[in-house]
């Protein structure tokens, strides 16, 4: 399986399922290819969620 994690402002006010057709229509041609990719795990997030994500994640840490 292919995992991918994206950052993009370009994801900002899309639901996940608008931020996953995104990407699959870039990796079309390649996902429609006989022996290409045929597993794929999209994480996808912008710029923001990502800090707030470290900063939890750092607070978290803090408090240990």
């Amino acid at each position: 399986m292919t995992s991918l994690d994206i950052t993009s402002p370009s994801f900002q006010s899309k639901p996940q399922p608008a931020r996953h057709r995104m990407i699959y229509s870039l990796l079309k041609e390649e996902l429609d290819q006989p022996g290409g990719i045929h597993a794929l795990q999209l994480r996808t997030k912008t710029p923001e969620e990502v800090e707030r994500e470290l900063a939890r994640l750092n607070g978290a840490q803090g408090a240990v």
